[in-house]
């Protein structure tokens, strides 16, 4: 919230003002002499105006460059897409009714709901709409927007508590006393009353009643207001429809005097929707605020060295190559190289593992790294946006924006059941008008209309995908598509890349073969990891660090070359080629691959020129001290596992007997992998890939469900649907556990919430339910969902 104080200076004197309008009064007044009106109006005193940034004002501000700049994120000149945090959400029907409203917006090209926390990504066309117009369009469906920036902590997250709190309250303290007056009309009903003491009591219902119906219940006739204008049904159609039949009827009872009033039936079906929408929330809120925590801990300012000095710039800020001071406790807030000789840093966020990393001088930092030292400097490799923290954060708000195909059918099925339950409520009120009498038809109506808002079914998947999210990242695991659930459950195959998989990846050199003089030895290392350091590959990272300390320039990452590349390019698991300024040809891999021969990979790395062998190198490494056993619990969940690697057929074998797998391939290309793929899934089986680097992203694309190790290179996590943060094989089997339960929840909660309706709602048109009754099995069918979905983790641990 912004103080926006207005002032003029008159005779020397400043005079504040709350606004403009009041100034320029002011000026009038004073001008003609009528200071007196100030002697008039008493010794009160205006506070200045405040702007509450839910306002038109807020709006006015949004539309220039540096907001674009730190909350836009830009795709194309005709695409960009932002993420705004909604106030006001209170059940799976608001979030149905932004996404449906917004979509149909000109320039609006994709609006996409996050369940968990409440955030919405729009995407849109920045030519055709505006960001401020976006948020009045989002203020005139009855929310309120704020922009969102994983970098800024948010302070906002919990007004819709706040809110709900307050309305649920109200609506509690009404339904307290009225059912004291609602407990004496029940005795009159049956044994008789006094006909003004039963007048009396009408009108303090209708007066407890009023502010429930308005003030309560302003989400629920909101929602259905804004659907109504849009031609859309939404489930608080129903809800609206319901409570004020009842309302509106009872008012018209209170002033004929005529029949009995159904006040209470009003602030009991809020007060128990509300609790179940409050409780609801908090689930949803301590699921979701799980993604944004790590985000909102970076402190929004650090000391950057600029021009010689050091100053505190915003996160925001930071470009590369800039060094940043870290003082004790503080995170890292971009990826860096660190400058200083020694440091320790705590990289729980990423690995898992509490204890601290010494890192040395050169030595990559993470984005979230907490420091150890104090006073250590690292250079900045790129923006906060750029970081791999970021990156996180983007891949966890994606996690829960996209629907599952089960979520899709029941949204669709919940827009068809509206329609149906609206024609079942005329017929119900026809018949019971027609061979009863108006009030039971009213009241039969009512029941029908509040017992079958499909709430239970809206929340069925949204709720159970929530808390399995929140499961899988507690495991360190990174859910980018929403059918891994459903995939996983159902798999049949998995496929296991070797290196850096299976194994640790932390190659060790075997062996070294010189094929010429070994003067020269020096100089062929050099241009090996002058070619390697271009790759995000294992082996290439094992040259890297093997070989760099020998010829490391002052620049970190930069190493001294004899030559100059006039081109270079890598061939996915196979190797490098490039060129130097006489047009010589290097090529570093595979022997088949560098020595443009026929004979057999034998696991050796070659270093040629112009297909001449200068130098040869042996890597090797050994299985991840977990991998036996998470193997072993994959095979309990997963019936077939399969290595494919690019290995030499001696390597390959002793892993996978190692590991007890049976089934493992050896010498394959990145295409003959993928070909085996496409077969086992030609044969109709589920396959997931499980990988890391380049060289296994097109596996990872080509499988049903693709996985990638640690955050592997940006293609293959890029192509990837699910990773493994933590770089742990053990995550695996966790997350295939987590994803079978989280179907199973999904599947009970929607047959629940099928079997509630198909029983409640022929007994409310059939007259054996009183609407209060239904307000209550309604708000314990939704709670029923939730708590179904909560169970989750006390199953798993079982």
């Amino acid at each position: 919230m912004e103080r926006d104080v207005i002032f003029r200076i008159r005779d020397g004197i400043q005079r504040d003002y709350c606004c403009n309008g009041c100034a320029t009064v002011s000026t009038l007044l004073l001008e003609n002499g009528l200071d007196q009106f100030y002697k008039i109006r008493g010794t009160q005193v205006l506070e200045p105006k405040y702007i509450d940034d839910q306002g038109t004002s807020y709006d006015s501000k949004l539309d220039n460059p540096s907001v674009y700049s730190e909350y836009v994120e830009k795709v194309s000149d005709t695409q960009s897409y932002v993420f705004i945090t909604i106030g006001g959400i209170h059940c799976s029907a608001c979030v149905w009714l932004i996404e449906t409203a917004m979509s149909r917006i000109q320039g609006i090209s994709e609006a996409k709901i996050n369940f968990g926390t409440g955030r919405l990504k729009l995407s849109f066309d920045p030519n055709l709409i505006s960001l401020g117009k976006i948020f009045r369009l989002l203020r005139e469906l009855g929310y309120k927007p704020n922009l969102y920036s994983s970098l800024k902590a948010e302070s906002k997250v919990e007004k819709p508590f706040k809110e709900l709190a307050f309305r649920m309250i109200a609506a509690g303290f009404c339904w307290g006393n009225i059912m004291l007056f609602s407990a004496s009309l029940y005795v009159g009903y049956f044994e008789g009353m006094d006909i003004n003491i039963k007048n009396l009591f009408h009108y303090v219902s209708w007066i407890l009643a009023t502010p429930v119906y308005f003030y309560s219940g302003y989400p629920f006739w909101k929602g259905a207001y804004e659907s109504w204008k849009r031609h859309i049904l939404s489930m608080d159609t129903l809800l609206f429809l319901g409570v004020s039949l009842a309302y509106f009827y009872s008012i018209y009872v209170t002033i004929t005097n005529q029949g009995e009033v159904y006040f209470d039936s009003v602030c009991t079906i809020y007060f128990f929707i509300l609790l179940g929408k409050y409780l609801e929330a908090m689930i949803r809120f301590q699921a979701g605020s799980k993604i944004g925590e790590l985000l909102s801990s970076l402190p929004e300012e650090y000391d950057v060295k600029k021009n010689g000095f050091w100053e505190k710039i915003p996160t925001s800020s930071i470009t590369k190559n800039d060094m940043i001071r870290l003082l004790y406790g503080s995170r890292a807030p971009v990826d860096g190289n660190l400058e200083s000789n020694d440091s320790f840093f705590d990289e729980s966020f990423l690995t898992g593992e509490s204890t601290p990393i010494r890192k040395q001088k050169g030595d990559e930092v993470k984005a979230g790294s907490i420091c150890l030292s104090t006073n250590i400097i690292i250079v900045s490799r790129g923006t906060a946006k750029e970081s791999s923290l970021a990156q996180i954060g983007r891949l966890l708000e994606d996690s829960l924006l996209t629907k599952p195909k089960i979520q899709r059918v029941t949204d669709r099925l919940a827009s068809i059941f509206i329609k149906i339950v609206i024609a079942v409520a005329i017929g119900t009120f026809s018949y019971w008008w027609y061979f009863v009498s108006l009030e039971t038809a009213i009241l039969n109506t009512i029941s029908v209309l509040i017992v079958a808002c499909p709430c239970a079914l809206g929340l069925s998947v949204p709720a159970a995908l929530v808390v399995g999210y929140w499961m899988q990242s507690k495991e360190g695991v990174l859910v980018k598509n929403p059918e891994t659930a459903e995939i996983l459950a159902k798999a049949d195959r998995i496929f296991f890349d070797k290196t850096g998989t299976l194994t640790t990846g932390k190659l060790e050199l075997k062996g070294e073969k010189i094929f010429n003089n070994a003067k020269n030895l020096g100089l062929y290392r050099n241009i090996a990891v002058n070619l390697e350091v271009h790759s995000s590959h294992p082996i290439a990272n094992a040259f890297v660090k093997n070989f760099s300390s020998e010829h490391k320039s002052d620049h970190p990452n930069q190493f001294q070359s004899p030559f100059e590349w006039t081109s270079m390019e890598e061939f996915p698991g196979q190797g490098i080629e490039a060129k130097d300024m006489k047009n010589h040809v290097y090529r570093i891999g595979s022997r088949k691959f560098a020595l443009l021969s026929e004979m057999e990979n034998d696991g050796w790395i070659y270093l040629s020129k112009n297909g001449f062998p200068l130098a040869a190198w042996e890597f090797g490494d050994k299985a991840r001290k977990e991998a036996k056993e998470s193997i072993r619990l994959i095979k309990k969940l997963i019936p077939n596992l399969e290595i494919l690697s690019g290995d030499v057929s001696e390597k390959v074998k002793a892993l996978a007997e190692e590991l007890e797998i049976s089934d493992y391939s050896c010498n394959l290309s990145p295409a003959e992998k993928r070909d085996r793929i496409m077969e086992a899934q030609s044969k109709g089986e589920t396959v997931i890939m499980l990988g890391d680097g380049i060289n296994d992203a097109a596996c990872i694309a080509q499988s049903d469900l693709g996985i990638s190790m640690g955050m592997g290179s940006d293609l293959s996590l890029d192509r990837s649907d699910l990773v493994l943060v933590q770089n742990r094989l053990d995550s695996l089997p966790k997350s295939i556990l987590i994803s079978k339960k989280t179907r199973i929840i999904i599947l009970q909660n929607i047959t629940l919430s099928l079997i509630y309706n198909s029983i409640m709602i022929p007994l409310a048109a059939t007259g054996f339910m009183l609407p209060v009754i239904c307000a209550g099995f309604m708000t314990l069918s939704s709670l029923t969902v939730v708590l179904n979905s909560i169970s989750m983790k006390r199953r798993i641990k079982k």
